[in-house]
């Protein structure tokens, strides 16, 4: 009888049709005797006033098309702010554990062509205002056990500014980094609790159900544990802060916004130091040879553009050029080349 004692039954408590159910597990058949389950009902605001939920997919009035095919009504999709997943990320217990900005994806490639190439990364001298950064939160599972979620957010400004005014891009540019550090963090939330990217009014009136373990003071062993961590902040009661030993789920990089869905994958790595550094001398033509192969590896190689100097040439200098050079050089640059052999 202790088993059925210890046994979890969240849907008999909170039945389907009557609450949103953020569990990736409905039934835990046992429970040890040092945990004890927290379930938490959260209920969600609808008054847009009150900033916890916003409209993203408007309503859809129903219609006949042309071929004489009905189309059904479809309700407005509303999906939860920063202010919402907030009260669900503190009723499931979950710890941000830390925020960091990364490399963008276009200072990367950029590190990774000029090492390519041989060249030192000039950082600082481009006009490139991208910002990334990665979130990191601890979540508490009905096992026992925390599972790290990280995931990653990227803003590209010239693609997030389009259609903005001059007003509107400055006040942008202020918090840029501060916007992209929140929807790091968002993505994360929404995939470590399972949250839909859309939600109907109907379905938002429901409460949210949130439920995990927490350890069982009423055990003595558990107790004595307790008292000894009680004025260490290092370390987390029967889990501690042993990154290699705690689970990681990393969040697909392009994941649409709302619709963040987590599998295993590889975290985002730095550029090694070797980007940064000049590398030894090598032959010229190898050199050459190495160089235009990077060239024309970019998406916007352009065989008929001097690799010097950017002049067009035309398809016989080209030729010639790449027989006698290896590489596009217009006419100009050729003789240059010719003085300096």
């Amino acid at each position: 009888m202790e088993n059925s004692k210890n046994a979890l039954q969240i849907t008999t408590q909170y039945p389907a049709e009557k609450y949103n159910l953020l569990v990736p597990m409905q039934t835990v058949a046992e429970i040890a005797e040092i945990h004890k389950p927290v379930m938490n009902a959260v209920q969600i605001s609808t008054n847009l006033a009150d900033k916890e939920i916003y409209l993203q997919e408007k309503p859809k009035e129903a219609y006949t098309d042309r071929g004489g095919y009905h189309h059904d009504a479809v309700p407005g999709g509303y999906a939860l702010t920063k202010k919402g997943l907030n009260k669900l990320m503190r009723a499931a217990g979950i710890k941000i554990l830390n925020t960091r900005p990364i490399i963008p994806t276009t200072c990367q490639k950029c590190a990774e062509v000029n090492r390519s190439i041989g060249r030192p990364v000039s950082c600082g001298t481009c006009g490139n205002k991208d910002v990334k950064f990665e979130a990191r939160i601890s979540v508490p599972q009905l096992t026992g056990e925390n599972i790290e979620f990280v995931a990653h957010k990227e803003i590209a400004t010239a693609d997030a500014t389009e259609g903005m005014t001059e007003n509107q891009k400055k006040e942008f540019m202020k918090f840029r980094s501060e916007m992209c550090e929140t929807k790091a963090i968002n993505r994360a939330l929404r995939a470590a609790m399972h949250i839909k990217g859309t939600y109907t009014l109907e379905e938002l009136k429901k409460p949210f159900v949130v439920a995990y373990l927490v350890p069982n003071l009423d055990n003595d062993a558990v107790k004595q544990e307790a008292v000894r961590h009680f004025f260490s902040t290092s370390q987390e009661l029967y889990g501690g802060h042993n990154t290699d030993a705690r689970k990681a789920v990393f969040i697909e990089d392009d994941a649409e916004e709302g619709m963040e869905y987590e599998t295993p994958a590889q975290p985002i790595t730095q550029p090694d130091a070797g980007a940064y550094r000049e590398v030894p001398q090598e032959p010229p033509r190898e050199a050459q040879q190495r160089q235009q192969a990077a060239r024309e590896a970019a998406p916007d190689y352009d065989p008929y553009v001097c690799s010097e100097c950017g002049a067009k040439v035309s398809g016989g200098v080209v030729k010639y050029s790449q027989q006698m050079y290896g590489r596009t050089l217009c006419m100009a640059c050729q003789r240059k080349q010719g003085g300096n052999q």
